[in-house]
């Protein structure tokens, strides 16, 4: 009866891996899951696709055409076309 869509938008193309740490600003194109931490703003350029893990951390400002998030944010988030948080995200900070 009720179905989901997939519209493209599960295609990752960079990880971030559990286990690993960035210091500084990400900007990418496509898709990016977020298992890590990272300690800087996430950017999309054009049809990006953000995920974020349990276990991922984003210390920063978020901007995705698309993103998922079950971890957690300390900043503004902002999606121009859809935004998700599930159960277990925690987001300290403003969503657009």
């Amino acid at each position: 009866m009720f179905k989901r869509r997939n519209k493209g938008h599960a295609r990752i193309d960079t990880l971030i891996g559990r286990n690993t740490s960035i210091h500084g600003d990400v900007e990418f194109c496509g898709g990016l899951h977020v298992d890590g931490r990272v300690a800087g703003s996430v950017r999309a350029g054009g049809e990006g696709s953000l995920s974020v893990s349990d276990h991922g951390v984003i210390e920063g400002s978020v901007e995705a055409s698309h993103a998922v998030l079950n971890g957690r944010v300390n900043g503004d988030i902002f999606g121009s076309e859809r935004v998700v948080l599930g159960s277990k995200a925690r987001v300290q900070g403003n969503v657009h």
